[in-house]
Protein backbone atom coordinates (compact mmCIF):
# COMPACT_ATOMS: atom_id res chain seq x y z
CA UNK A 1 0.00 0.00 0.00
CA UNK A 2 2.79 2.37 0.94
CA UNK A 3 4.57 1.58 -2.32
CA UNK A 4 1.43 2.47 -4.28
CA UNK A 5 1.18 5.79 -2.48
CA UNK A 6 4.80 6.56 -3.26
CA UNK A 7 4.18 5.81 -6.93
CA UNK A 8 1.16 8.12 -6.95
CA UNK A 9 3.14 10.93 -5.35
CA UNK A 10 6.11 10.41 -7.70
CA UNK A 11 3.75 10.46 -10.67
CA UNK A 12 2.32 13.74 -9.43
CA UNK A 13 5.81 15.16 -9.03
CA UNK A 14 6.71 14.02 -12.55
CA UNK A 15 3.59 15.59 -14.02
CA UNK A 16 4.33 18.80 -12.14
CA UNK A 17 7.90 18.92 -13.41
CA UNK A 18 6.73 18.28 -16.96
CA UNK A 19 4.09 21.00 -16.68
CA UNK A 20 6.56 23.54 -15.31
CA UNK A 21 8.98 22.68 -18.12
CA UNK A 22 6.27 23.25 -20.75
CA UNK A 23 5.21 26.51 -19.11
CA UNK A 24 8.83 27.66 -19.17
CA UNK A 25 8.98 26.84 -22.88
CA UNK A 26 5.82 28.85 -23.60
CA UNK A 27 7.00 31.81 -21.51
CA UNK A 28 10.42 31.74 -23.20
CA UNK A 29 8.69 31.76 -26.57
CA UNK A 30 6.51 34.72 -25.56
CA UNK A 31 9.58 36.59 -24.30
CA UNK A 32 11.43 35.81 -27.55
CA UNK A 33 8.47 37.14 -29.55
CA UNK A 34 8.49 40.20 -27.27
CA UNK A 35 4.85 39.68 -26.29
CA UNK A 36 5.81 39.84 -22.62
CA UNK A 37 8.88 41.08 -20.81
CA UNK A 38 11.39 38.77 -19.19
CA UNK A 39 10.28 40.00 -15.75
CA UNK A 40 6.64 39.22 -16.51
CA UNK A 41 7.61 35.78 -17.73
CA UNK A 42 9.63 35.09 -14.60
CA UNK A 43 6.75 36.30 -12.44
CA UNK A 44 4.28 34.02 -14.27
CA UNK A 45 6.53 30.99 -13.88
CA UNK A 46 7.22 31.73 -10.20
CA UNK A 47 3.49 32.05 -9.46
CA UNK A 48 2.66 28.82 -11.24
CA UNK A 49 5.47 26.96 -9.49
CA UNK A 50 4.44 28.21 -6.05
CA UNK A 51 0.78 27.37 -6.71
CA UNK A 52 1.78 23.94 -7.96
CA UNK A 53 3.92 23.29 -4.89
CA UNK A 54 1.02 24.24 -2.62
CA UNK A 55 -1.35 21.96 -4.53
CA UNK A 56 1.21 19.13 -4.48
CA UNK A 57 1.57 19.36 -0.71
CA UNK A 58 -2.21 19.49 -0.32
CA UNK A 59 -2.56 16.42 -2.56
CA UNK A 60 0.12 14.51 -0.63
CA UNK A 61 -1.61 15.33 2.65
CA UNK A 62 -4.95 14.11 1.32
CA UNK A 63 -3.44 10.88 -0.02
CA UNK A 64 -1.65 10.20 3.27
CA UNK A 65 -4.85 10.89 5.19
CA UNK A 66 -6.84 8.51 3.00
CA UNK A 67 -4.16 5.85 3.33
CA UNK A 68 -4.14 6.16 7.11
CA UNK A 69 -7.94 5.92 7.24
CA UNK A 70 -7.87 2.86 5.00
CA UNK A 71 -5.13 1.06 6.88
CA UNK A 72 -6.61 1.87 10.27
CA UNK A 73 -9.99 0.51 9.18
CA UNK A 74 -8.41 -2.83 8.32
CA UNK A 75 -6.93 -4.86 11.13
CA UNK A 76 -3.76 -6.38 9.73
CA UNK A 77 -1.92 -8.77 11.97
CA UNK A 78 1.05 -9.54 9.76
CA UNK A 79 2.66 -11.84 12.32
CA UNK A 80 -0.49 -13.92 12.49
CA UNK A 81 -0.75 -14.06 8.70
CA UNK A 82 2.91 -15.11 8.38
CA UNK A 83 2.49 -17.80 11.02
CA UNK A 84 -0.59 -19.14 9.23
CA UNK A 85 1.35 -19.50 5.99
CA UNK A 86 4.42 -20.93 7.69
CA UNK A 87 2.29 -23.50 9.47
CA UNK A 88 0.53 -24.64 6.33
CA UNK A 89 3.78 -24.53 4.38
CA UNK A 90 5.56 -26.83 6.83
CA UNK A 91 2.55 -29.19 6.85
CA UNK A 92 2.61 -29.28 3.06
CA UNK A 93 6.34 -29.92 3.08
CA UNK A 94 5.89 -32.84 5.47
CA UNK A 95 3.10 -34.29 3.31
CA UNK A 96 5.25 -33.96 0.20
CA UNK A 97 8.22 -35.59 1.94
CA UNK A 98 6.03 -38.52 2.95
CA UNK A 99 4.73 -38.87 -0.62
CA UNK A 100 8.27 -38.80 -2.00
CA UNK A 101 9.38 -41.46 0.46
CA UNK A 102 6.39 -43.63 -0.48
CA UNK A 103 7.11 -43.22 -4.19
CA UNK A 104 10.80 -44.02 -3.68
CA UNK A 105 9.85 -47.15 -1.72
CA UNK A 106 7.40 -48.16 -4.43
CA UNK A 107 10.03 -47.56 -7.12
CA UNK A 108 12.57 -49.64 -5.18
CA UNK A 109 10.03 -52.45 -4.79
CA UNK A 110 9.20 -52.31 -8.51
CA UNK A 111 12.89 -52.39 -9.39
CA UNK A 112 13.40 -55.38 -7.06
CA UNK A 113 10.43 -57.18 -8.59
CA UNK A 114 11.76 -56.48 -12.09
CA UNK A 115 15.22 -57.80 -11.28
CA UNK A 116 13.69 -60.91 -9.58
CA UNK A 117 11.53 -61.56 -12.64
CA UNK A 118 14.48 -61.23 -14.98
CA UNK A 119 16.59 -63.56 -12.82
CA UNK A 120 13.90 -66.25 -12.70
CA UNK A 121 13.38 -66.05 -16.50
CA UNK A 122 17.07 -66.61 -17.15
Amino acid sequence: MEELLKKIVYTGVGITAFTVEKINDVVDKLVAEEKITEEEGKKIVDEIVSNTEAKKEEFETQVKSLAEKFTSSIDFDFDKIKSMFKGSESEEVEILKARIEALEAQQAANAKDSSSSEASEA
